[in-house]
C-alpha cells in the first residue's frame, strides 16, 4: 500500500470494526486475482474474520461507501491500488476495471484540521 493509500485510509471516517475488517480482508485476499475476497456467505465470512455478522455487515458498508472495496457478485474486491501484486500494466488494467460510481477514497480531504500559521525563529515570542 502506498503513501497516498495509507493517508486515505487514515483520514477516512471508519469505525474500529471497519478498520479491523479491512486489514483482515487484506490478509484473506486472493493475491493472484488482485484483491478478490471470496465470501461464501456473510455468516461464514464473519466466522472466518472473527467478528459478529452485524459488525461485518456495517464494516463492509462503510468500506464500500468510502471506496476501499467494491462488490463483485457475492464477493468483494479490495481496490487494486491498495493491495496489488503484479506488474504496472496489470495494475493499470485492474484500476481501469473499478466500476463506475465507486467512490474515490483519495478525493476526500480532511476537513477537521485547521492550519495555523507558525512563527519562524526571527519572530518575537508574543506570549509575554
Amino acid at each position: 500500500m502506498g503513501y497516498a493509500a495509507h493517508n486515505a485510509l487514515a483520514d477516512a471516517d471508519l469505525s474500529v470494526s471497519a478498520y479491523k475488517l479491512f486489514h483482515k480482508m487484506c490478509a484473506l485476499q486472493n493475491r493472484k486475482d488482485h484483491g478478490l475476497v471470496l465470501v461464501e456467505s456473510q455468516v461464514k465470512f464473519a466466522e472466518l474474520v472473527g467478528m459478529s455478522q452485524a459488525s461485518v455487515s456495517r464494516g463492509l458498508k462503510q468500506l464500500a461507501a468510502h471506496g476501499f472495496i467494491y462488490p463483485e457478485g457475492r464477493n468483494w474486491r479490495i481496490r487494486p491500488d491498495f493491495v496489488f501484486n503484479g506488474n504496472g500494466t496489470a495494475q493499470g488494467q485492474s484500476v481501469q476495471n473499478i466500476p463506475d460510481g465507486t467512490p474515490d477514497p483519495y478525493a476526500a480531504g480532511r476537513t477537521d484540521w485547521t492550519v495555523i500559521d507558525g512563527g519562524g525563529e526571527d519572530q518575537a515570542d508574543d506570549r509575554t
